[in-house]
């Protein structure tokens, strides 16, 4: 069970949110979104170092540049894929089903 942030103190937050905001590197950019949305309620408290802010800041710009760059491969994947060919049909995951 995940522990109340608003319980912790400075520096785990610190922590945390740096663990968070390096593991959206690992190809898992939802962490980002994880981190503003678990460490948002508490980043104005007094005691708050400003890296908090910093990790939130570049989490929300990467989560945001990160959908945009799936939205956009999946428009252009959705409308090119018939044209690419083999490779297009490589890339495409088909369950078929019968036999």
């Amino acid at each position: 069970m995940a522990k109340n942030i608003e319980k912790m103190s400075a520096d785990e937050i610190l922590v945390v949110s740096k663990k968070l905001f390096y593991g959206g590197f690992c190809l898992l950019p939802f962490l980002w979104v994880y981190n503003l949305l678990y460490v948002w309620p508490v980043r104005n408290r007094s005691d708050i170092s400003p890296q908090v802010r910093h990790y939130l800041m570049m989490s929300a710009i990467l989560a945001t540049g990160m959908f945009v760059v799936f939205s956009v491969w999946f428009g252009i994947f959705v409308n090119q894929r018939l044209g690419w060919g083999v490779a297009g049909d490589n890339l495409t995951v088909v369950l078929v089903k019968g036999a």
